[in-house]
């Protein structure tokens, strides 16, 4: 075999090498970056969950109070309300 017949099968195969060594780093950062990206999900789930969790811990406290300090109209309202005759209905005048 000459010289020049060997350097190119050598060349060749460098070329192939390298060739494979490119997939190979290509591979690897395709992988990366699906990793990178599920554990971005993950973060953004998590902090969703968080955020919802914080939101429905500050209506229950906000519920709670509005309702502590709640007094019924029935005891704002008291009245010593006693019938009278004008209370009956057929003698009531209503402007119509």
């Amino acid at each position: 075999m000459g010289r020049n017949k060997a350097q190119r099968l050598k060349e060749k195969g460098k070329a192939n090498d390298n060739y494979a060594a490119q997939h190979e780093v290509v591979a690897s950062l395709r992988l990366l970056a699906e990793q990178n990206a599920l554990e971005a999900e993950e973060m953004k789930r998590r902090h969703e969950e968080r955020a919802k969790q914080i939101q429905e811990e500050m209506d229950d406290k906000n519920m709670e109070r509005n309702t502590s300090n709640y007094t019924p109209m029935s005891k704002l309202f008291t009245s010593n309300y006693t019938p009278t005759m004008a209370d009956d209905e057929e003698d009531v005048d209503y402007g119509y």
